[in-house]
């Protein structure tokens, strides 16, 4: 059995690796082939995955992370992540604005023998939605 700390540090890595470093090899080692991600984006292996990261990363440039909460029981791990970054891309159905965003994101992982087996995400979309498209600019630099 694996213990809290090394699944916290998979998570983190996983969330570092995909969103910052773009190391899609290195994803592809830290999610299980047959991952199953029960969030609306609904992936299903860890190509899949890998294939959400990249849209992401044309969602956004400069895209930061801040780890608010990282902590485990067991086989989960759970994480309230905060993002920064400009719209670059479409997201939320908004064409590209420019405007820097910033939201709290909730997920939880399952890791398994070292690998990401099961997520449930949150992205407030209505929030992401409201910074982006209403007159009223936001600055969270």
């Amino acid at each position: 059995m694996q213990t809290d700390t090394t699944s916290n540090e998979v998570v983190k890595e996983f969330f570092i690796a995909g969103y910052l470093d773009h190391d899609y090899d290195r994803v592809m080692e830290l999610v299980a082939e047959d991952y199953v991600d029960h969030s609306p984006a609904g992936a299903r292996s860890n190509a899949d995955a890998v294939n959400i990261l990249r849209i992401v990363k044309d969602m956004f440039v400069d895209l930061q992370l801040v780890f608010e909460d990282v902590f485990s029981a067991g086989e989960l791990v759970t994480t309230r992540i905060q993002y920064k970054g400009y719209q670059a891309g479409e997201c939320c159905g908004v064409a590209p604005t420019g405007r820097w965003v910033a939201f709290d994101a909730l997920e939880n992982f399952r890791v398994v023998d070292g690998k990401i087996v099961e997520s449930w995400g949150y992205w407030p979309e209505a929030q992401i939605t409201a910074m982006l498209t209403e007159q009223r600019m936001f600055s969270w630099q």
